[in-house]
């Protein structure tokens, strides 16, 4: 219970001593032996927002699942072996006895030093190059990055809402707390919508990169009030249907029953072209920001491709482009793809690992 209050706090959630009281309270009362129950009894206690709530059933599968099928065993192994062993060393000298602390401390400060510079590994590593042993640690570093990221643009969307500070109004409310002028009114300032469009490569060789920006996708579109996203290799598919889901795992296991081409060929300029021609009226106008992720490895026609981006900058406020080989050191984008499309771009940032996704923020914020 205890790790899972922590494991819950480290991912936003505000839970309070209270809180855990009675979190601690149903347990003892044999709610745990129904995991359903226990299950929202949990969710009853700990979550306070409408964000909590999305991503409780999630975070509660995941830790509980691991948690006993593998934390449960090691702490039994810990628990049996300290009880064979005195939890101090007693050393007597010149007549007085001192305890010597043991070195699970410092085994234990080892490990957590170790974590954050696991951490920091995993952040910086490009998604391609992850080891099987470290994808589920890399998920779980996602997801609580990507939510950390997503608190940043509530508040940056709530701040930008508000409009100038109402001197009469502020000093109305001070007078029930002695005229302190505690809380600043502000008048109420017209919300403008933001609108973003990702279109992802999902061809071949980017299936590794595609797989967490979609991660990265669906944590903005709870924050952006109108973003589409469509998936291309040979064929573009509208995959903003598929996540009004609410649990992660729906959405996931719908998009691989719906997208046919996922990594299968690369055709940029055709899929753009379908894009314009389909859904170009509805989904681009000055006040959308486009995102395509891809190499820009062309194996279609290289003019088409040129014309279709060059339509689609003149159509929209801001068009960017992400593609992981720009992580690569070195690199220069002399395919013949990106060469036809460099001069369109307003933005060409890559998109290998979660240090960039997590830089496109500020870049998103600006729009």
């Amino acid at each position: 219970m205890i790790d899972f209050t922590f494991y819950c706090r480290e991912r936003q959630f505000v839970i309070g001593p209270q809180d855990t009281r009675d979190a601690f309270e149903i347990a003892e009362r044999g709610y745990w032996l129904d995991r359903k129950l226990f299950h929202y009894s949990l969710k009853a206690i700990y979550c306070k927002r409408k964000e909590h709530y999305d991503r409780f059933d999630e975070m509660f599968n995941r830790f509980w699942s691991r948690y006993y099928e593998e934390k449960l065993e090691a702490r039994k192994k810990t628990v049996k072996q300290l009880k064979k062993e005195p939890e101090t060393d007693t050393i007597i000298f010149l007549g007085a006895k001192f305890n010597k602390p043991k070195q699970q401390k410092e085994e234990k400060e080892a490990k957590q030093t170790k974590g954050a510079n696991e951490n920091t590994r995993l952040r910086f590593t490009d998604f391609s190059k992850v080891d099987v042993a470290d994808k589920e640690r890399l998920e779980e570093l996602a997801e609580e990055l990507f939510h950390q990221m997503s608190m940043r643009f509530k508040r940056r969307l709530e701040d930008a809402n508000k409009g100038r500070i109402d001197i009469r109004k502020t000093i109305r409310h001070s007078i029930s707390k002695g005229g302190l002028m505690l809380d600043l009114a502000h008048r109420k300032k017209r919300k403008e919508k933001r609108k973003v469009v990702f279109i992802l490569d999902v061809s071949g060789s980017m299936d590794t990169y595609s797989y967490y920006l979609l991660r990265y996708v669906m944590v903005l579109k709870k924050y952006f009030r109108e973003l589409e996203f469509f998936t291309f290799s040979t064929h573009l598919t509208h995959v903003t249907p598929m996540l009004r889901a609410n649990r992660e795992f729906q959405v996931l296991k719908e998009i691989g029953a719906n997208v046919q081409s996922w990594s299968s060929g690369t055709k940029i300029g055709e899929s753009l072209t379908e894009f314009l021609d389909v859904y170009g009226s509805k989904f681009l106008s000055q006040k959308h920001i486009v995102v395509i992720l891809s190499d820009g490895l062309e194996t279609g026609n290289v003019t088409q491709l040129k014309e279709a981006v060059g339509t689609i900058r003149r159509r929209c406020k801001t068009l960017v482009w992400l593609n992981p080989l720009k992580g690569m050191k070195d690199y220069q984008p002399i395919q013949k793809g990106m060469v036809n499309v460099m001069p369109h771009l307003d933005a060409f940032e890559s998109a290998h690992n979660l240090d960039s996704l997590l830089k496109l923020e500020k870049l998103l914020m600006d729009v």
